[in-house]
């Protein structure tokens, strides 16, 4: 919307999928730079996928765990249904992190596999499940609903786990290195820009989503706690304990075998560089 894409010089072309499928389009070079869950990057990693993630746009679980009124604590959720994507995705991932916490086995809940955000908060709100696992713009909208609530910030439970990163392929590193920083650059310029002017967000978001006009006070609060929550990373940095301890829950939840150096699954020089130039964003 502000431009910063064609004044890289870029064009690009936008799609979107679950995280296998990209991480499988990545490696084969149908696409150059992915979002998705840094969990899923390096347990892709370590099967042998050649994926390093380049940039942490969100340095935060932005999720939270939403239910039946009834449900009032993570204890209340044995012998319930939780809606999830599919089993090693990031959805069910956390649901486990969780359950793990509070001491709950796997065979105590029902595990049902909805689809993404959009398709787990419907199968909630429609009575299909008991709870199910959403990011944090869902947040207004159970709030305003009685029969529904808020357990707890999935967040708080995994603190230093990152939310959502930028990935590439091997080849995409070594042959479109000149090109990276670019497409990192403009991303993050959109962020700040999103960051600082909430009313604007709030209009592309409701255009972008086809948002009926009496919604967009969800919408507007949905994008302003993630910027209370500070979600959003505008500076696109990452500490080797958030790298550690992301990995460290797909072992806990047998989605990876052990915790990779943080050398072989990551790569700050394009992310550096860009904050370099942009300098450090101050909230």
């Amino acid at each position: 919307e502000k431009g910063y894409l064609e004044e890289e010089g870029l064009d690009v072309t936008f799609t979107s999928s679950n995280s296998s499928e990209l991480v499988r389009a990545a490696v084969s070079n149908r696409l150059d730079i992915i979002l998705l869950a840094p969990g899923s990057g390096f347990a892709a990693q370590e099967a042998g996928s050649d994926v390093k993630m380049v940039g942490v746009p969100w340095n935060k679980v932005r999720d939270f765990i939403y239910a039946t009124s009834d449900i009032t604590s993570a204890a209340d959720l044995v012998g319930k249904s939780i809606a999830s994507q599919a089993p090693n995705t990031s959805s069910e991932i956390l649901v486990s992190a969780v359950l793990e916490r509070f001491g709950i086995s796997a065979d105590q809940v029902d595990m049902v596999q909805t689809g993404g955000d959009s398709e787990r908060i419907a199968a909630l709100l429609s009575g299909r499940v008991d709870a199910t696992v959403a990011g944090i713009e869902n947040l207004p909208v159970i709030e305003q609903d009685p029969n529904f609530t808020t357990v707890l910030s999935v967040g708080e439970i995994v603190p230093d786990v990152l939310g959502a990163a930028w990935f590439s392929s091997g080849r995409v590193i070594s042959e479109l290195a000149p090109e990276l920083p670019t497409v990192l650059r403009a991303y993050t310029r959109g962020l700040r820009y999103a960051l600082d002017h909430l009313d604007e967000a709030t209009a592309v978001a409701v255009e972008r989503l086809r948002t009926a006009p009496e919604d967009e006070a969800v919408v507007a609060a949905a994008i302003q706690a993630h910027r209370d929550n500070q979600i959003i990373n505008p500076n696109l940095n990452w500490t080797d304990q958030q790298v550690a301890a992301t990995q460290q829950l797909n072992v806990d939840i047998g989605s990876q075998n052990g915790v990779l150096p943080p050398e072989e699954v990551a790569d700050r020089r394009f992310a550096d560089e860009v904050i370099g130039e942009l300098g450090e964003y101050e909230w």
